[in-house]
């Protein structure tokens, strides 16, 4: 969302080899698409099936570097986030789409990294670039699957047990949403907010977390 308060809409293509170019139509403005449909001859030829749609949305990302995804997609957000809006990023898509990807990057490249290191490297610089604010950075890494809620940072030493049956979304008397029974972790800078992120990514992914320093010490710092 945007200072206005409404939601901005991106549409990431994912690459392939054989783009289906017949039926996927992006116009030169880059916020609009139109999709043709081939015919479902099993329905019989005379029918009243739609063919052609035309969707158009804040921008169509296609073979879109991870940096140009962040500067379009999250760098706003992170911006107005340090100046005390809320903000969300939401990845949607179906499974292979690419959400993982674009979220928190490849494991193989600093290029590659995704939104969510990108973010962490944000927040930290401007927080160094405002001396005269006090900020308390603190993470929390939550899963929502099939209605269950997990807490993917419970597995670091000192978090106590809790049972993610228990765990419930409610909202405190100051109106903000909060989630009873998940930890929260202070970082105090970025290599440590960093690797919480890869706490959970080592989860998933293996043994990563070797990529918090090649990171931390690159060169580049788009």
């Amino acid at each position: 969302m945007n200072g206005s308060g409404r939601v901005k809409v991106f549409a990431r293509i994912r690459p392939t080899a054989t783009f289906a170019q017949d039926m996927i139509e992006l116009l030169p403005d880059g916020k609009s698409v139109n999709i043709h449909c081939k015919k479902d001859t099993r329905r019989g030829y005379i029918n009243n099936q739609i063919l052609d749609w035309s969707f158009s949305l804040d921008r169509f990302l296609h073979n879109a570097s991870q940096d140009d995804v962040y500067q379009m997609c999250a760098k706003d957000v992170v911006t107005k986030a340090m100046n005390g809006f809320n903000g969300t990023i939401l990845a949607y898509g179906q499974t292979g789409a690419g959400k993982t990807f674009t979220m928190t990057g490849s494991t193989e490249s600093f290029q590659h990294r995704g939104i969510i290191p990108r973010a962490i490297q944000q927040v930290f610089r401007e927080i160094y670039e405002r001396p005269e604010l006090a900020v308390t950075v603190r993470v929390s890494y939550l899963e929502i699957y099939n209605e269950n809620l997990y807490d993917l940072l419970s597995t670091l030493p000192g978090v106590p047990p809790v049972d993610s049956s228990l765990m419930t979304v409610t909202e405190d008397n100051g109106g903000q949403t909060r989630v009873k029974g998940l930890s929260i972790h202070q970082a105090n800078n970025e290599e440590e907010a960093l690797n919480l992120l890869f706490e959970v990514c080592f989860l998933f992914f293996g043994n990563i977390f070797v990529l918090a320093h090649i990171w931390l010490f690159n060169d580049d710092t788009n």
